[in-house]
């Protein structure tokens, strides 16, 4: 049957069991100190090689849910529930934006091979369920900037991301506040199963002045703030063999436009990446450390934006992947670059990784974007993304994105280092029939796998 035929997975209610209010357990001595789920660790029974990949025939992508799953994510924990079963396994969580509960889990079944709603009490669990919601998120007040905006981009709940660390289940996501800012907030629990704790925005939207000094006023005031999005961690190695981390947000930039009073052309404001090292204090509390540094700021072959980033250390390399231009539709691509420090460096090499032409696609998809990555053997891990399915897109259809999941490897089939690819993009090379139709108007590719 067609994927997005396939049946209904979301057969019950959210949960409404699921408090935010802080655990009374004390914490679980069995967790790790360690951060854990950081640059895709994976999980035993879904482990495979490039080589039995690559031994595979093609096959058109097929959506990892009938649900919409803009900006998936997925985890794998290894934190003990509180009431003595597991959690540890692959979780799945993704954008929830319009809906009266936020944040719908998802756990894979090894039985059934696929992912299903996590469930609690017979009900779909939430990270926050209906009547449950943080107060300061926006709840229908208009943005002064864009008073425009369709209900599930005003009642933003975008990309959020989990963490195990320091003995806390971390969730990094973006929510609008009630002023209409985008803001980048945190929730913790000592299981995936809660209940939650909302910490609420955290101190990282700068002034549209800081970035755009000739920035000329608008509906929003002289120097308002501009939205941060899409908080990921990265573990940030140092010669002392002691691990720090940084929190790394894009500065939403792109949501501020203007004309230019001067030359009457349209403008907008940039959307770094920018990183800030942080700790977590013993009762979840946040608190950075040092001075913000921008990794990366859009340029003109970016359409407008970089946004999704996911880092990952392999080879001796820090990586980062991030996507860039409109969201809604095949425009939306995803590029790869390295990175040296993350609290001082900047991106460098960077390179188109995925777009909507890649034959990895099948010819059926466009958009992928927004990726995270799941390890699943040496220098080879699951890439999750979105993307639209061929024919949909946001300004006619409204939200469709699927979540995909693909393969990206840093070895070759020999097992030698090499720069990351798509296996699926290799795999279509492999099999001309199926590439033909796909690369009729490809853009070239240059081969990055080599040995090393």
């Amino acid at each position: 049957m067609p994927p997005d035929a396939a049946e209904p997975l979301n057969p019950t209610a959210p949960s409404t069991a699921r408090a935010t209010t802080p655990s009374t357990h004390a914490p679980n001595t069995a967790l790790p100190t360690a951060p854990h789920g950081l640059f895709g660790g994976g999980a035993p029974g879904r482990l495979t090689t490039l080589g039995a990949l690559l031994a595979r025939p093609p096959e058109v992508p097929q959506t990892l849910l009938a649900d919409n799953m803009p900006d998936p994510f997925a985890v794998t924990l290894s934190t003990p529930m509180l009431e003595g079963g597991q959690t540890h396994d692959l979780w799945l969580v993704a954008t929830s934006s319009g809906l009266p509960y936020a944040f719908p889990l998802y756990r894979w079944s090894a039985s059934r091979e696929r992912f299903e709603p996590a469930l609690k009490d017979g009900r779909h669990l939430v990270v926050f369920p209906e009547g449950q919601l943080p107060a300061w998120w926006n709840q229908g007040e208009p943005v002064p900037t864009e008073p425009d905006l369709p209900q599930d981009l005003l009642r933003a709940r975008w990309a959020p991301e989990v963490f195990e660390l320091g003995g806390w289940v971390v969730l990094f996501y973006t929510a609008r506040d009630r002023q209409g800012v985008l803001r980048s907030a945190y929730a913790t629990s000592r299981s995936i199963e809660g209940p939650w704790t909302d910490h609420g925005p955290l101190d990282v939207n700068p002034r549209v002045k800081t970035l755009v000094p000739d920035y000329p006023g608008g509906a929003s005031g002289e120097n308002p703030e501009l939205g941060t999005i899409d908080g990921t961690v990265v573990p940030v190695e140092d010669g002392s063999g002691q691990q720090r981390l940084a929190l790394v947000v894009k500065v939403d930039g792109n949501a501020l436009r203007w004309v230019d009073p001067e030359t009457g052309l349209p403008r907008s404001a940039p959307t770094p990446l920018v990183a800030r090292q942080f700790t977590m204090d013993s009762d979840g509390a946040l608190r950075f450390i040092g001075a913000p540094n921008t990794l990366l700021t859009n340029g003109p072959q970016h359409g407008g934006l970089v946004e999704g980033q996911f880092f990952v250390r392999e080879n001796g390399q820090l990586y980062v992947l991030y996507s860039a231009g409109y969201f809604g539709d095949h425009e939306y691509r995803t590029y790869v670059g390295k990175l040296d420090d993350v609290l001082h460096g900047q991106v460098r090499d960077e390179r188109l990784l995925i777009d909507s032409t890649s034959p990895a696609l099948g010819g059926a998809w466009n958009g992928p974007g927004h990726p995270s990555l799941e390890k699943v053997g040496e220098g080879l891990y699951a890439l999750y993304l979105h993307a639209w399915r061929n024919g949909t897109d946001y300004a006619t259809h409204g939200e469709r994105r699927k979540a995909l999941r693909l393969h990206l490897s840093f070895r070759t089939a020999e097992g030698h280092p090499c720069e990351p690819f798509v296996v699926e993009d290799q795999q279509a090379r492999a099999h001309p029939k199926l590439e033909h139709g796909v690369l009729q108007a490809s853009k070239p590719r240059r081969n990055v796998c080599h040995g090393g």
